[in-house]
Formats: structure tokens, C-alpha cells, sequence
């Protein structure tokens, strides 16, 4: 499967050990998790809004369109801080990194019943996906900030203190969730 045509946005990594890193944990979940590359985009972003998985349809916003969504709005975000003078204060290519892999548990998390229907595994029910997504890339040494991101960018992360990017990333995911969840709730 090509992880570039997939996720674009892995160009904007410009260290390439990084970008190659991101490009096989991604793949090392999606295998893992026994998905087909046409079954990619039949993965809800989240199960937690049941209005966006149609039955037997593609759910209305897909874990790639959602991974895709928060990293371009940490680029955005990065895109402001520059501009406000602050850009070299942090590190545009973990950034990066960590939105691409904040939800690369997922694809482990969930799994096709046998109606084709998504749903948590039994794994996924005890153990959620930041736990999941660091158990996955570890072979590949990422960096901290990049790490921290995949196992606090959600709930796990509300008590620690997050690194810069990390809060970033954490405040895109919930902005791609939050107000998504309350458009559905007040139909």
C-alpha cells in the first residue's frame, strides 16, 4: 500500500528517516490490523458518534480523512506560530509526525464483525488506541514528541503536562471531534 498517496502530507516531513519511519508504522498497523487498502476508508474515525457510520455504507468522515484533517490543521497551526515569531520554537517535522501516527492505534482498535460492520476488538475494549499505537511503533525509535502524541493525545494525556506539539495536536484531534459530536447531537 502506498503510504504517501494514502496520507500526502508525509511530504511535508523533510527529514526522511522520520518520514520513512511514519510511512511504516502506518503500514505496520493498517497490516496488522488486517485491512484491505479498498476497506481503508470504511473505518469510522471514531464509534462514539453513531450517526457517522452508516449501515453498510462508508461512515461520513473516514480515519484517514480524519488523521489527514488534524495533521492539516497542525500545520496550520504551526503556519500561525511562525508567523507570530514562535515557529522556531518548535519542531514542524514531529509535529507533523505526531498527527499523522496520533490515531495509528485505531487500526488495530477496530475490526470488521462478520455483517462487515466496524467495531472495537476485544483488545480494543481493555487496551485503547494510544495504548495500542505505542505498543506498534516502538521498533521504530520515534521521536518523544511524536510518542507522547500517539499515547496522551486524548483523555490518557488530560493530567500530564504535554509537550508543545503535542498540545497541538491534542486540541486539532478535539477540534475534528468535539464540534462534530455536538452537530449530530443537536439534529
Amino acid at each position: 500500500m502506498d503510504m504517501k498517496n494514502l496520507f500526502p502530507e508525509l511530504e511535508e516531513i523533510k527529514n526522511i528517516d522520520l518520514q520513512s519511519k511514519v510511512a511504516k508504522s502506518l503500514e505496520k498497523a493498517i497490516d496488522l490490523g488486517g485491512w484491505k487498502e479498498e476497506e481503508i476508508r470504511t473505518i469510522p474515525f471514531t464509534l462514539l458518534i453513531p450517526e457517522l457510520i452508516g449501515e453498510g455504507k462508508a461512515p461520513k468522515i473516514n480515519i484517514v480523512d480524519h488523521i489527514k484533517a488534524v495533521t492539516q490543521m497542525c500545520i496550520a497551526t504551526y503556519e500561525r506560530y511562525e508567523m507570530l515569531g514562535l515557529g522556531d520554537m518548535l519542531n514542524r517535522d514531529e509535529l507533523i509526525a505526531a498527527a499523522l501516527l496520533h490515531d495509528v492505534g485505531k487500526f488495530v482498535e477496530y475490526e470488521k464483525d462478520a455483517n462487515g460492520r466496524i467495531r472495537q476488538t476485544i483488545a480494543g475494549k481493555r487496551i485503547r488506541h494510544p495504548a495500542q499505537g505505542l505498543e506498534l511503533v516502538y521498533e521504530f525509535d520515534l521521536p518523544l514528541i511524536v510518542r507522547q502524541a500517539i499515547v496522551f493525545h486524548s483523555k490518557e494525556g488530560d493530567k500530564i503536562d504535554r509537550l508543545p506539539e503535542v498540545e497541538i495536536v491534542s486540541r486539532c484531534d478535539f477540534l475534528c471531534f468535539a464540534p462534530i459530536k455536538k452537530l449530530f447531537e443537536n439534529k
